[in-house]
């Protein structure tokens, strides 16, 4: 029996080269990989943590505010007005009295109408733009044109809410805001160059560029194979991206639409620059005078109020309603988009 342990040594040293085995370097490899696993898992469960404390210290904070006016915190009141509400809140009303009454759509409306024009123009001419940077331009011309786009898309907000205000406010107001319209609505609102025509421009022209550049990407990245198969069969360039690029980055594009949502819905400064800082709730059967009347959305409401009365409960209260509205707005954008694009994901490992 102890005569087969030279031959057993002696086929392990002619397999190995005559080197012995390295186990030591291998049981360091694993022993790094473990760490680096552990190191990243908890760099992860971190980030859920800090992520979950926030938005429980945002809801208990703003619960007050809820609890106190429930469904009602949804509705609309002209008298008193919101920022008449809020004024109640950080001083009392009577004085010395705490005000705990909240009436937030005018805020949300502002922020709907915002984001939502924004979303409608900025995403065809997001699509349309990658689609020629990646498919269509010559390559020098798209060379040239994705580090600008990058550029852009890390403009601070001041910057951009300062040139709405400071030059296409004048503009709107010289051109489509006559006299005449002044005087007729003037009983109403006062019509100016800062409205909700501004802020869905300021809004589109920030989040139009990053929305380029993650729809190239996503583009650049679909099999040259199988574009090449579609010019094979008879299609052109253009009905080759339509018909096989565009419904492979669906994810992509479901992405891009998120991501500026939620930086449109929670932009307070070029909002709070552009759009009047009133808290009115803008008429459709206005027509087009609709989109030269003021708002104030809700990131915009906390900008202007933050350091104002937040030593007051029932106002910092308020304040952080406005905040868990974001929020949860933002999340719930994060689900929906993983719920609509799971399907596709999984037909594409299929």
């Amino acid at each position: 029996m102890h005569g087969h342990a030279p031959v057993r040594a002696t086929a392990a040293t002619l397999l190995t080269g005559g080197r012995r085995p390295a186990t030591g370097r291998a049981s360091t490899s694993e022993r790094s990989d473990r760490l680096a696993h552990l190191v990243f898992a908890s760099l992860a469960a971190v980030s859920v943590l800090i992520l979950g404390f926030v938005v429980a210290y945002v809801l208990w904070r703003a619960w007050p505010a809820f609890h106190a006016n429930g469904l009602s915190y949804f509705g609309n009141q002209d008298h008193p007005t919101l920022g008449r509400e809020l004024s109640y809140a950080s001083a009392g009303h009577p004085p010395g009295v705490e005000y705990h009454e909240l009436h937030a759509w005018p805020a949300i409306y502002g922020t709907l109408l915002t984001t939502g024009g924004a979303i409608l123009i900025g995403v065809p001419f997001s699509l349309l733009a990658s689609i020629f940077i990646a498919e269509l331009a010559p390559s020098r011309l798209a060379r040239a044109t994705e580090p600008l786009v990058r550029i852009m898309a890390a403009v601070p907000s001041v910057v951009w809410g300062l040139v709405g205000l400071l030059v296409l406010a004048p503009f709107i107001e010289r051109a489509m805001i006559s006299n005449g319209l002044r005087t007729e609505y003037s009983p109403v609102v006062v019509l100016r160059g800062e409205n909700i025509l501004l802020g869905i421009f300021v809004l589109t022209a920030m989040t139009v560029p990053f929305q380029i550049a993650i729809f190239t990407d996503a583009l650049r990245a679909v099999p040259v194979a199988w574009r090449e198969g579609g010019r094979a069969l008879g299609l052109d360039a253009w009905r080759a991206t339509i018909k096989i690029s565009l419904p492979v980055i669906r994810p992509a594009i479901a992405t891009g639409v998120v991501l500026a949502s939620g930086r449109a819905i929670g932009e307070g400064i070029a909002l709070s620059m552009t759009t009047g800082q009133v808290t009115f709730v803008p008429n459709p059967l206005d027509r087009l005078v609709f989109f030269l009347e003021p708002a104030h959305p809700l990131a915009s409401v906390l900008v202007d109020n933050a350091s104002e009365g937040v030593d007051q409960p029932v106002f910092a209260a308020d304040l952080f309603s406005f905040a868990a509205v974001i929020l949860v707005s933002a999340l719930a954008l994060m689900l929906a988009v993983r719920v609509v694009v799971a399907p596709v994901r999984t037909k594409a490992i299929l």
